[in-house]
């Protein structure tokens, strides 16, 4: 039987359905979905093309789906539920979560302020039960290395920067530090579920230690792709930093602060800048040393496992430091088996000078959070706010 197609009225690949009121593919339904509400609606051509029909950018992208009639308020409920095969090969129909009803962003929602001190509140339970899902399945394909570390640096790909794909956006707001926080935390488990020992702790002890380390291989991966990024581009101004695939220009894009804080923007600037102390050491270190992606690797892990025990002690240090023993091990043999570098004790302590240099810009932030705290400087409420501990966007009451 000849199997026919129809096509997406959006960008001419095999639609799945009426979504949002159009027919069309997954991919262009997601698009809609995630940028229906973005700055894109009054973006001009990125291209400057002359045939806006035939110009695929986000803004002409956005601007088709508008024009041939895709509506958020058009959402079918029986279109995006999810169908999963049980064992007995029977169809189980769930309903579809708000996150995809409301469209943006993926995970997280913005819900009303209720205490009198909130100007936002978050809600990270559904970023959460991704995470989850991620753990329950695990590693997308199989690994096959000769210890973890190796293992765990095949995930490099999650700490490098895609060069080709570098953004500079003119405002800088609410939807895109969530994206930032989706982005990262779901990086995260994406690359230490690499990691066998840590797959083989109970589930809540994992998710005790993601809370603890996402926002600091946040801060590591941010200088790490700024000094990629200033590696390559000799231009590049010491004030700009990469977050994802973000540029941080503070002359390109204005920071929008008025979500999270009813103090004037340049107060709230001071204070995130507060959180950056010694980064740009940590940068310039980086620059210099070029580690390869399993020292990298190596560096990422046993910043965020040193911190996590520090902060929680006890049955965690221990976990933590056994991680720790288990990729130093690794790391010799890559040293001696790969490398042949015997005496690479010295190379050892230059990398371990940044891992402080990093371990210092957390605890130096402290002070600022604290006055952030008692100030009410952000005005942001979390439904996990342990998650946001000693980051920048920790506003937990004063004990």
């Amino acid at each position: 039987m000849t199997n026919l197609s129809i096509p997406c009225k959006i960008c001419g690949q095999d639609a799945h359905g009426i979504h949002f009121g159009v027919r069309s593919c997954r991919a262009c339904a997601a698009f809609f979905r995630r940028y229906a509400h973005s700055k894109w609606v009054i973006a001009k051509c990125s291209r400057k093309s002359v045939n806006r029909d035939s110009c695929f950018c986000r803004p002409c992208r956005l601007q088709k789906c508008l024009k041939l009639g895709m509506e958020t308020k058009k959402f079918q409920y029986e279109r995006d539920a999810l169908s999963l095969i049980s064992k007995n090969s029977t169809i189980v129909n769930l309903t579809p979560s708000l996150t995809s009803f409301i469209g943006c962003p993926e995970f997280l929602l913005f819900c009303e302020p209720s205490p009198s001190n909130v100007r936002t509140f978050i809600d990270v339970q559904h970023l959460l039960s991704e995470a989850s899902r991620l753990l329950n399945i695990g590693c997308e394909s199989p690994v096959f290395a000769n210890n973890q570390l190796k293992k765990m640096s095949f995930g490099a790909n999650v700490l490098k920067l895609d060069l080709e794909d570098v953004k500079f956006f003119a405002r800088f707001g609410k939807v895109e530090f969530v994206d930032i926080i989706e982005y990262y935390f779901l990086a995260v488990v994406k690359w230490i579920i690499r990691f066998d020992e840590f797959r083989k702790l109970d589930r809540s002890v994992q998710m005790t230690l993601l809370y603890s380390i996402w926002h600091v291989w946040m801060k590591f991966h941010k200088c790490s792709a700024t000094a990629i990024f200033r590696k390559v581009n000799q231009n590049a101004k010491s004030y700009q930093k990469i977050l994802r695939n973000v540029c941080m220009d503070k002359d390109k894009a204005r920071m929008d602060t008025a979500w999270l804080s009813d103090y004037p923007h340049e107060y709230v600037g001071v204070y995130m800048r507060s959180q950056n102390v010694h980064e740009a050491d940590v940068i310039e270190q980086l620059e210099k040393l070029e580690p390869s992606d399993v020292e990298l690797t190596y560096m990422f892990a046993q910043t965020c496992f040193q911190y996590a025990g520090n902060r929680f002690q006890g049955e965690i240090m221990k976990i933590t430091d056994q991680f720790q023993q288990v990729l130093s091990d690794d790391l010799h043999d890559y040293y001696i088996e790969d490398q042949k570098n015997p005496r690479y004790f010295r190379r050892l302590a230059e990398l371990m000078k940044v891992n402080n240099t990093i371990q210092k810009s957390i605890y130096a932030g402290r002070p600022q959070r604290e006055l952030n705290r008692v100030f009410s400087v952000l005005k942001i409420g979390f439904s996990h706010p342990e998650m946001f501990a000693d980051s920048m966007f920790d506003s937990r009451a004063t004990n």
